[in-house]
């Protein structure tokens, strides 16, 4: 498991909460990637509308939603975005949105090989 991606800690302690039914920790994975690709695409809205307050707040849900399943580089990536949102300094929202972008694929490749391929949306959802 690559810590910068997924912190094992974080991700075993969640294994381990869901031992006894594999089948949901596969559902919350699922729902995860599902919604977190959603609020990418909600981010990259609001950044085009030059909202600062969407930036801020859907960043902040994507943050703490990463948080809770380990994926540390994407909720970098979204502190960062929460941030120039709540600043209303947009200007580098579009790089910091790529960034965001790109973690979310490698916290997407790593579950697909710890939890199985399964585990991926159905592509065309969202991001």
């Amino acid at each position: 498991m690559n810590d910068n991606v997924l912190n094992s800690a974080v991700f075993e302690r969640l294994q381990q909460a869901t031992a006894s039914q594999p089948a949901v920790l596969q559902e919350l994975c699922r729902d995860y990637l599902t919604e977190a690709r959603l609020t990418l695409a909600q981010l990259r809205e609001a950044i085009e509308r030059n909202d600062s307050g969407a930036v801020r707040e859907r960043a902040h849900y994507l943050k703490g939603s990463s948080m809770m399943l380990g994926a540390q580089e994407l909720t970098q990536a979204c502190a960062a975005l929460e941030r120039m949102g709540r600043d209303a300094k947009l200007a580098d929202a579009g790089p910091a949105l790529q960034e965001a972008v790109a973690a979310l694929k490698a916290v997407e490749t790593e579950l697909s090989e710890i939890v199985g391929p399964t585990v991926l949306p159905a592509e065309g959802s969202a991001a």
